[in-house]
């Protein structure tokens, strides 16, 4: 089963980033956002944060509850969904996330600050979505074992 400390930790930090990003949502306008290559920076890292996190989460609880054995995070998140452990459509959301945080990751002159911009406005959902459906899946798991 997986490790409640990992579990706990990594949902811990999930939110703790997805409410940065919700403090960027409340506090950054549009025009802020695009004038300021700082702040640009400063949320693409708040979200390669938070998509790393559920990724993370997401590779632990395949591992060691849906005997996963692969290393591919849309692998992890698709086989949770496929085993009732998160919902289709998170799991479909979440599994763009993963592409969008690899744009990020890997193709920084290239990244659109305007679709930045509007999935920090958009986008913030799936992680509280995906922390509750673990959150929820590993109650059920420890109280039936």
């Amino acid at each position: 089963m997986a490790d409640e400390r990992v579990v706990s930790t990594k949902l811990e930090q999930i939110e703790q980033y997805h409410d940065e990003l919700r403090t960027k949502r409340r506090t950054l306008s549009r025009a802020e956002f695009l004038e300021s290559i700082t702040e640009q920076r400063a949320v693409e890292r708040m979200f390669e944060n938070a998509i790393q996190a559920c990724s993370d989460l997401a590779q632990h609880v395949a591992t060691h509850d849906c005997s996963y054995d692969e290393s591919a995070s849309k692998g992890a998140i698709f086989v949770l969904a496929r085993n009732d452990v998160i919902e289709d459509g998170t799991a479909e959301t979440l599994i763009s996330a993963v592409g969008f945080r690899n744009v990020l990751a890997h193709e920084y002159g290239l990244v659109d600050p305007e679709v930045v911009y509007e999935t920090l406005q958009t986008g913030l959902a799936v992680y509280e979505e995906f922390s509750e459906q673990i959150a929820r899946w590993y109650r059920e798991q420890s109280t039936s074992n």
